[in-house]
């Protein structure tokens, strides 16, 4: 007989993760988190398309991807945001993931959230359940500016903000566009409260991409937080379409 398996929290499996985070972005070079979707392969490349836009639209973490061969189907990794908290812990930065929800965007500017589930209080990642839910409109924020996009938010020393920007810019110079906002000192980050001498990141949930194509009618398996892959790996979503 089998011993029963302990409960495992979602912020431990994220914890897990970000110490192993090894990518470089000045070098590009290293290991990041990444999302797994499996989809048909008669519709890989109506599902990369809608990635593509997704992409464009500035709705996730990065354009990079890797896509497996698995038989009948196709086996896709993406970046997940929580890279970014990964990059921000080996440069020292003790940050801390804190829930991922979902975000009312209002002529494209993020709102707030609506929905947020803590990743200490779940066992099962709270953007893969809001996304089966069916609460998104990212192909609505898409066309129109307004929507319901994906997200999550983590809180950091707010005497590291300076250290927290450079990090940032070289992500962002490396193609990692997930910040949504970068908040003040003891100051709510899209309506979600910081610990008193915190500031909060709300950061674009990578998710997106799959709650997207579910919203245009592809059937879709997918597990958020799944595992890592070297980014030299990967390629731009524009050598893939």
């Amino acid at each position: 007989m089998r011993a029963s398996q302990p409960l495992i929290f979602t912020l431990a499996r994220i914890e897990n993760l970000m110490q192993q985070v090894s990518f470089d972005p000045l070098r590009m070079k290293g290991r990041i988190i990444t999302n797994t979707t499996l989809v048909k392969k008669d519709v890989l490349s109506e599902t990369l398309d809608i990635f593509y836009d997704t992409i464009q639209s500035g709705l996730a973490v990065c354009p990079m991807i890797k896509i497996e061969d698995d038989g009948r189907y196709a086996r896709i990794k993406t970046a997940c945001s929580l890279t970014i908290d990964g990059v921000l812990l080996k440069n020292g930065i003790p940050v801390r993931p804190k829930g991922g929800g979902i975000i009312e965007v209002i002529d494209r500017e993020p709102s707030r959230f609506t929905e947020i589930i803590m990743y200490w209080a779940t066992t099962i990642d709270p953007i893969d359940m809001l996304t089966a839910q069916g609460l998104t409109n990212i192909t609505g924020m898409m066309r129109t500016g307004n929507g319901r996009i994906l997200g999550n938010i983590q809180e950091a020393p707010m005497l590291a903000r300076d250290c927290i920007e450079e990090v940032l810019d070289h992500l962002t110079g490396a193609g990692f566009m997930g910040v949504l906002e970068l908040g003040e000192p003891n100051m709510n980050v899209l309506g979600v409260s910081v610990e008193r001498d915190h500031l909060g990141v709300a950061l674009v949930g990578g998710t997106n991409l799959v709650a997207a194509a579910r919203e245009c009618g592809i059937d879709v398996d997918h597990e958020s937080i799944s595992d890592l892959t070297e980014i030299s790996e990967m390629r731009h979503v524009e050598e893939l379409i």
